[in-house]
């Protein structure tokens, strides 16, 4: 069997856009040491369909499917694979007006979700292991030139 030996032969190529080397300017560290090697084009470029097929199975749940008003006002954001593990990161908004307590309550309703959410993107994409999920609950985004709080209403 020439398998054993073919595997021999073939290197893995250890290609970075960082230097090896040592660096030129004293107390500088390496990018690659700290967030490691760039991703190849085609390992990026499933990792980002993995998150589009997820944020698409997600946004149907999350608006149709789930019972939950804490849960249904959320806005999803977006998902993004988080760096070095299996983990995909779903970012989701507060409504406007909503506090801290408010997050606090829907992050709780969320990591009961999680198995249920777990199964339905296990049906919705073709992979060997589905991803982990963590959520991340962030404040209503503002639009361009939108009202803040302090503005007042100004009655015609």
């Amino acid at each position: 069997m020439n398998r054993h030996r073919d595997r021999r032969r073939r290197r893995a190529s250890a290609t970075t856009e960082y230097s090896q080397s040592a660096p030129s300017i004293p107390g500088t560290v390496d990018p690659a040491v700290l967030f490691g090697a760039a991703l190849p084009s085609q390992a990026r470029r499933k990792l980002d369909q993995l998150s589009r097929q997820v944020e698409e199975r997600l946004a149907l749940v999350l608006t149709g499917e789930v019972d939950d008003p804490h849960v249904s006002a959320l806005t999803l954001l977006g998902v993004e694979p988080e760096p070095g593990s299996g983990n995909l990161v779903v970012v989701l908004a507060l409504p406007i007006g909503a506090g801290g307590e408010e997050a606090e309550l829907a992050l709780r309703r969320l990591d009961a979700l999680r198995p249920y959410l777990r199964s339905e993107i296990a049906g919705a994409i073709h992979r060997k292991r589905t991803p982990n999920l963590v959520f991340r609950v962030v404040p209503a985004p503002r639009g361009p030139g939108g009202a803040n709080d302090n503005d007042e209403e100004v009655e015609p």
